[in-house]
């Protein structure tokens, strides 16, 4: 039976209507909106009703269309399919794609897994930051510059959106959870400010490493000079300021016009010249009494101790060398 040109012309008429429903379709279903926010991260709270989820998605400019996001959820797979979490955006996305990820819980996020290992300065940090791809070294020291000392050590794991200012606060609220109340009622009995024990622990760190056995006795020494009123004489803190390891400290640094010289000036630098570890900041705390006034440490690195000033000479000819 042969198709009459009347049947042929319907036949094309409706082929044609249905490509167009189908590109009308298609082009609400996978279109995305211009201010779509590719690179950023769109939260779904635990137990947000479609809705909600709709209100925000719109509002966010992850979608166009709230009641057509609504008809595709309710054609799908419904209301309670969404899953809660923190969704990364690499590129834009239609309706289809957005409803996509929520239903499977497709997160896009891969967090930077970042370690700061203890003593390093803001600096140093920035520059690890900026090594990473999550910002500039230049915007992270110009939101954390002030924060030296607070920025406790640790691994952590930022998203692809994260800050120089929400990076400093995760690294603070740290700070702030590892140095206890009972710590700071301690350091509050001893009559010491938390400024002056940071500052303490981040010569510490520089100076014994850390959490060597070394940190107690070398803190012991340096709150009984700064208590005797004796130079404290750290390398660490030229270093800081000049940028020169201590072995390649040159004369004129020694007499450099500066607070961080503890050679020239009496008293703890103004500022913290690290970031300390835990066991620097209990060894602030907890320092070892003991009869040494001098400290150095060898070519082999060891530390070397003195009561006298004639015993710290004889130590430099024997392990300076």
């Amino acid at each position: 039976m042969q198709m009459t040109d009347e049947s042929a012309r319907k036949w094309a008429l409706a082929v044609g209507a249905g490509l167009l429903l189908l590109a009308i379709i298609s082009y609400f279903l996978f279109s995305y909106s211009p201010e779509f926010p590719a690179g950023r991260v769109v939260r779904v709270e635990r137990g947000m009703h479609l809705d909600a989820v709709a209100r925000q998605f719109t509002d966010r400019h992850v979608i166009r269309y709230p009641a057509l996001f609504k008809f595709v959820a309710w054609l799908t797979t419904g209301d309670e399919s969404v899953k809660a979490g923190e969704y990364y955006f690499e590129r834009p996305l239609g309706v289809a794609g957005v409803w996509y990820r929520l239903t499977r819980g497709r997160y896009g996020i891969e967090s930077f897994r970042v370690t700061i290992p203890e003593g390093w300065t803001v600096r140093q940090i920035g520059a690890e930051f900026e090594k990473r791809g999550l910002f500039s070294q230049k915007e992270w020291e110009a939101s954390a510059a002030t924060y030296e000392g607070y920025l406790f050590p640790d691994t952590y794991f930022f998203l692809p959106d994260t800050t120089p200012e929400t990076a400093a606060s995760a690294m603070l609220d740290n700070f702030n959870k590892k140095v206890s109340d009972t710590l700071r009622a301690e350091i509050a009995r001893q009559r010491k400010t938390l400024q002056d024990v940071v500052i303490m622990a981040s010569l510490i760190e520089k100076e014994a490493n850390g959490g060597s056995t070394d940190a107690p006795v070398i803190a012991g020494i340096l709150w009984k000079r700064l208590a005797e009123n004796i130079g404290l004489q750290v390398d660490a803190a030229l270093t800081y300021v000049t940028g020169r390891p201590s072995l390649q400290l040159r004369q004129s640094d020694l007499s450099l016009d500066s607070r961080y010289n503890t050679y020239k000036y009496r008293g703890l630098p103004p500022t913290p010249i690290s970031n300390p570890g835990l066991d620097a900041i209990m060894a602030a705390v907890y320092p070892q009494k003991s009869l040494y006034l001098f400290y150095l440490h060898g070519s082999d690195g060891k530390a070397r101790y003195a009561i006298t000033f004639e015993e710290h000479i004889l130590n430099k000819e024997k392990y300076l060398r």
